[in-house]
This record gives C-alpha cells, structure tokens and sequence, in this order.
C-alpha cells in the first residue's frame, strides 16, 4: 500500500512538469507574402480578397499590414501602426520602387502589383517553387504560451534582422462609413497586430524567446534595410 501511495505521489509530481514541456510546432514557410493595404482607398478590398486566397496555402505565410496613406480620402484605417508605414517604405527604397498601396512584396525581394491576378499567383508560384534559402528555423508554443525560436547555422555574410511577428488568423472585417469605400465591409486575412525586431543572426545557431504568441505568430530572418527575406516560420492557433 505504501508503495502504491509512494508511486502515485511521484507520478502527481511528474505530470506538471510533463504538461509544461507540452508544444506545438510550427511550419517552415515557403514564401513569405506581405500585402500593404488601407480601408481608404477602392482597389484596397480587392486586394485583401487576393491575400485571403494566398493564406490558404500551407506552406506560405501571408500577412496583411494597414498603411494609413489614404486617409486624407475621408476614413481613418482602423488598423494602421507607423512601423507598417516604415516597413514598406525600407522596401520601396531598397528595391528602387515607387511606394503604392495596395502593394504586394514577395520573400522582401519582388514588389508585385495587386491589379492583375493572374500575375500575382504566378510571382507566388514562382516564390514557392524556388523555395528561400536561408537557414532553418524551428518554431514553437510551449504550453504556457511562450514562443520559442531556434535558428540554424548556416553560411551567411554580415549579420541579418530577426523579426517576430503577431498576427490574427480569424478574418477579421470593418464595416467602412466614410470615404470611397462607405458602406463595404473590408476583410483582413492573417491581418499583423505587432512587428518587432528581436536580434540578429550572423550564420550561427542562435535562439529567442518571447513571452507570447497570441493569437498566432510567425519569425523571419531578412537581410538589413528592407533587404530580402531569408527564411521564415510561422504557428498558427487553428
């Protein structure tokens, strides 16, 4: 009887333990797809619509960051933060490319326009079959939230940005009152609620952590100064 009461207190202690060592891996994206978009402007929902169908593949990361360059038309983007502004304003410069919105950037390297579609998911099938080359990247959520990232060596000249970011899978859609778009409902797939850079990474293993990856989270690493994107991995809450 002791034993038996001696075993089962072991085995009450173990199980928390167990449980919190408990995590969900993540998935090693493909492409990385970012749509720079605003709820003021008329080709803006179209293009939502295009990235919606993009997040359906499983292997890209497809994310939607709100510029608010169109306000001055009458309705204030409910989602716009500076640093999206700033991002997509490194890669009109880095890649010598006129700032439009919406606009579409590819792996950080190919600025495609959202008014033909057919050569939107062309650029995609084209980013995915080649695939990014950089290192490896395991993604993780632990049990109690945390995310943890872990990536490779691997050759690589100068030291690139590691980015994390949280984002939204859900659909997330605004019921527009004012402006060009009065009275449609715009979606957001996959829409970024923070970007942040973490560190960087010089061609050794090296490994984050963040407190949280709610609701979903992705990392990537990309070259300085809006540079391309090197490898990225994403956990989404399904």
């Amino acid at each position: 009887m002791l034993k038996r009461f001696l075993i089962a207190a072991l085995l009450s202690l173990a199980l928390p333990a167990l449980d919190a060592s408990a995590q969900t891996e993540g998935r090693r994206a493909t492409a990385v797809v970012e749509l720079y978009t605003s709820q003021g402007c008329s080709q803006c929902p179209r293009a939502n619509r295009l990235l919606g169908q993009f997040a359906r593949q499983d292997d890209v990361l497809a994310l939607t960051f709100p510029v608010g360059i169109w306000d001055y038309l009458g309705w204030t983007d409910t989602f716009a933060r500076p640093e999206f502004s700033r991002r997509q304003s490194a890669f009109s410069e880095a890649l010598r490319e006129r700032r439009r919105t919406p606009q579409l950037i590819f792996n950080g390297a190919r600025p495609v326009s959202t008014s033909s579609w057919d050569d939107a998911r062309a650029a995609l099938d084209a980013e995915r079959a080649r695939g990014l080359q950089g290192p490896a990247i395991n993604l993780v959520r632990a049990r109690n939230g945390r995310a943890r990232a872990t990536i490779n060596a691997a050759a690589h000249v100068g030291a690139a940005d590691v980015w994390f970011v949280e984002y939204d899978t859900d659909t997330v859609t605004v019921l527009i009152s004012r402006g060009v778009n009065t009275n449609r409902s715009i979606p957001h797939t996959n829409l970024v609620r923070r970007i942040e850079r973490i560190g960087a990474w010089d061609g050794s293993a090296v490994s984050f952590e963040r407190p949280r990856c709610r609701p979903s989270c992705a990392i990537f690493v990309q070259a300085p100064e809006g540079g391309p994107i090197l490898a990225a991995a994403f956990l989404e809450r399904r």
